[in-house]
């Protein structure tokens, strides 16, 4: 996996953390599991046994079936996933201001 988002460094990188930085990044998008899984550096049967807490918890939501295949998304609607999007804009945010800061440095 490449470099830790600004939201697992603050949150922690765990599998469930990793499924819904995966989500935050691609919201408005729905994904298969194997999307999911290769999408977060997981394994298949780690994800089958993740996503129907995720589900239960009202985070993550089926959406359509592509034939046999079932889509998944993230729930924006849900409490506790607002929460993390607003974090997650928070955290860019003050990385950006960060990198503003650094460049004025350089150029005086």
């Amino acid at each position: 996996m490449e470099e830790k988002s600004i939201l697992l460094e603050v949150i922690g990188d765990t599998m469930e953390n990793r499924i819904i930085d995966f989500l935050i990044e691609g919201v408005g998008i729905d994904y298969t599991k194997k999307d999911i899984a290769g999408g977060c550096d997981i394994s298949r049967p780690t994800l089958y046994k993740i996503l129907p807490k995720l589900i239960k918890q009202g985070i993550i939501k089926p959406t359509r079936k592509i034939g046999r295949v079932q889509m998944y998304s993230l729930n924006a609607e849900n409490e506790k996933v607002k929460a993390l999007i607003k974090l997650e804009e928070f955290l860019l945010k003050k990385s950006f201001d960060e990198v503003e800061k650094q460049k004025v440095k350089i150029r005086v």
